[in-house]
């Protein structure tokens, strides 16, 4: 949906109530007794502090779970997106069709404030960045919906990436060499230990490894 310049609507769209979701709670990058001793047995293995960055990762997981949990369903979302572009359109628009002495007024103050008048400077610019996000905007409603879903089951793209990334930390830091194997073996033993759930069966939870580094191209259960 790419911004343009035009006349002026007649009206512009009712802003919703501000969504519920993204309420910035804290961070729980609590340990388990189980997790901290895991870690521990690796820590003279590996040349990073492991406890310090799976607990920022643990808490960035948690975060994210808190709100896909408490987050709309994915119509809710697409049709969020589109209202942005919208109330983005209309604001260029209207921008663009000032009447005559709202327009003096407001060349004045950007005269006086920002040393450029507003119809060739300040609007020029806003219009130009405005196309930038609608640009992105667009892009976030296409992946939004081609993003595979399983009814009725919330995505674990979190989880697989959360995985993924343990198994890398702790291969790359590993002070003797480490096989992805062994890597994606302890990275889910940690991530059990710190209440995650995470397939048992070792051919499962690798190919959510690999699946996690590709994209999550297909829906993970």
């Amino acid at each position: 949906m790419a911004i343009k310049r035009g006349k002026r609507s007649k009206a512009l769209p009712v802003f919703d109530n501000k969504p519920e979701w993204g309420t910035g709670d804290l961070v729980d990058e609590s340990l388990s007794d189980a997790a901290q001793a895991i870690i521990a047995d690796l820590a003279e293995h590996h040349d990073v502090d492991l406890q310090e960055w799976f607990k920022q990762r643990l808490g960035s997981y948690r975060a994210v779970i808190s709100e896909t949990e408490k987050g709309p369903a994915r119509h809710e979302e697409i049709r969020h997106v589109q209202q942005a572009q919208i109330y983005l359109q209309e604001a260029v628009r209207w921008l663009n069709s000032l009447p005559p002495f709202a327009e003096g007024y407001i060349n004045d103050a950007c005269w006086r404030n920002h040393g450029c008048f507003f119809s060739g400077g300040l609007l020029s610019d806003f219009t130009t960045k405005a196309a930038a996000v609608s640009d992105a905007l667009s892009i976030t409603e296409q992946k939004l919906e081609q993003a595979p879903t399983i009814r009725g089951v919330k995505p674990k793209y979190p989880r697989d990436d959360f995985l993924a990334d343990t198994a890398d930390k702790l291969r790359q830091s590993s002070l003797v060499k480490m096989t992805k194997r062994r890597a994606a073996a302890l990275a889910r033993e940690l991530l059990v230990a710190a209440g995650v759930e995470v397939p048992e069966d070792v051919v499962e939870y690798e190919k959510l490894i690999r699946r996690a580094k590709k994209g999550g191209k297909k829906a993970s259960n």
